[in-house]
């Protein structure tokens, strides 16, 4: 099974394709230029080294937010036309799931925390159970004392990766004491490989959706949205 995995919800732009759970190629920029700009290209460059058309995939795989309203929406469109245009499915994986399975570590629950910015994160919590990530809590937005407030619930270790782990490190650690672990800071970036791996046990467990059925998921309004109110 072929599988394009396309990530757009942050700064990050990457795609990836994969055969059923082995990674052909990767190709990822952090970079100035927007997502109009770099995605596109950068699908079509690793197609052509792989020598693929896109009727040779079976799903996209797509990060389907939340994160950079702008980012998902691009993101978005790329993956309805693609998979409108060659009639394949897509699976839709939450942000903060990609994000936490970017750590692997069974003894203690996983944490992402992406910075919404305002003083807001986005975040879920995770546990790796039989070679699976899976939620704890689902992905919702709250600020970095609300989660806190949650997490002192949980008697487990925690580890936390994502760019508000580092931009609120010293609040973590005050409000969690010595259960909390931080994420070396490779694995706090969104990487499409991660969706690969996602979107294949989807896809074979038959939780993929059409074109037309997939949408992103904001959980906030877009700061121009906001900015109407």
């Amino acid at each position: 099974m072929k599988i394009l995995s396309i990530e757009s919800a942050s700064v990050t732009a990457s795609c990836a394709v994969s055969d059923d759970e082995k990674i052909l190629g990767e190709y990822t920029l952090r970079h100035k230029k927007t997502h109009s700009e770099k995605l596109m290209p950068l699908i079509e460059e690793l197609m052509g080294e792989l020598n693929l058309k896109i009727n040779d995939i079976d799903v996209i795989s797509i990060s389907k937010g939340p994160g950079s309203y702008t980012g998902l929406r691009i993101g978005a469109a790329i993956a309805k036309s693609l998979a409108y245009a060659a009639d394949i499915k897509i699976a839709s994986i939450p942000t903060m799931k990609s994000l936490a399975a970017n750590v692997y570590d069974e003894q203690k629950l996983i944490v992402p925390i992406m910075d919404a910015k305002a003083g807001r994160i986005y975040t879920g919590i995770y546990k790796w159970d039989n070679g699976e990530c899976k939620e704890v809590l689902e992905q919702f937005p709250c600020n970095i004392d609300e989660l806190i407030q949650i997490l002192n619930e949980y008697e487990e270790p925690i580890i936390f990766n994502g760019d508000g782990s580092v931009n609120y490190r010293k609040r973590i650690e005050d409000g969690l004491n010595k259960k909390a672990y931080f994420a070396p800071e490779v694995f706090n970036y969104l990487k499409a490989s991660t969706l690969a791996f996602i979107g294949y046990k989807m896809a074979v467990q038959g939780d993929i959706v059409s074109a037309n059925e997939f949408n992103p998921q904001y959980l906030r309004l877009s700061q121009a949205e906001r900015n109407r109110k």
